[in-house]
Parts: C-alpha cells; sequence; structure tokens
C-alpha cells in the first residue's frame, strides 16, 4: 500500500477545519468541513474500521492504555433486549453508545461497587 500524507489544521475561530490527504511526495488537494460534515466522514471512517475488523477477535482491554476522556456526558436506558444502552458523547466522536447484555451490566455493577467502597480521599484516577 502507498504511503499517504495526512494534515489537519482547525481554522482560528473553530468553525472549520482544513483536510489534507494525498500521497507522500504528490499533489493533493485540500478541503474545508464545517463540523457536521468532519462528524459525518469520522462516522463514516469508523464504520469502514468496523467493516475492516468484522470477525476478528475483539481486543482485550486489560493492561492497556487507552484515551481517556475526562467527566464526559452520559445517559443510560434500558435497551431493546436484556440490557442496558450507555452513551457518552465523546469530543473526538461525537455521541456513542454501547448496548450491553445484562450478565456485563451485572459485572460493571459489581467492580463499580468496589470502587464506591474505597476511601473517599485516594486519587482519582480513571483506569
Amino acid at each position: 500500500m502507498a504511503e499517504a500524507r495526512i494534515g489537519v489544521r482547525v481554522a482560528e475561530d473553530r468553525q472549520s477545519v482544513t483536510v489534507e490527504l494525498g500521497p507522500v511526495g504528490g499533489l493533493s488537494e485540500p478541503i474545508t468541513l464545517d463540523v457536521e460534515q468532519l462528524t459525518k466522514i469520522i462516522r463514516l471512517l469508523g464504520q469502514a474500521r468496523a467493516r475492516m475488523v468484522e470477525g476478528s477477535e475483539k481486543q482485550v482491554l486489560d493492561g492497556k492504555t487507552v484515551d481517556t476522556v475526562n467527566d464526559p456526558p452520559w445517559h443510560i436506558q434500558v435497551a431493546q433486549f436484556d440490557g442496558s444502552l450507555l452513551a457518552f458523547d465523546h469530543p473526538s466522536y461525537g455521541p456513542l453508545a454501547f448496548a450491553l447484555h445484562r450478565t456485563d451490566i451485572a459485572s460493571m455493577v459489581q467492580v463499580l461497587t468496589k470502587h464506591l467502597q474505597l476511601p473517599a480521599d485516594q486519587p482519582e484516577k480513571p483506569s
């Protein structure tokens, strides 16, 4: 696969972003997008990535470093199946929702209950 050069520049007024994609050493055509257009491209790229990894073994997150968002807006509701829907507004990706089965929710509740039993004076550190 050919090497690509990718550039992203947010406008000073933060109302648009200029994206430039092209071959290394070749010509590219910059495109300017507003936040809705950028969000749509992020969603489409995410869908493409999901298709690429479809059928692959799910990655275990224990012990891995992941990007952390502190104090995101969130929402929880009963899902259409025996489970719950957890939604978060991610600053990079926009609103994301996760449908989790009852057994996963029960495991999360156990872990979070243990967290709440820890002394409150411990330094806060997302895991």
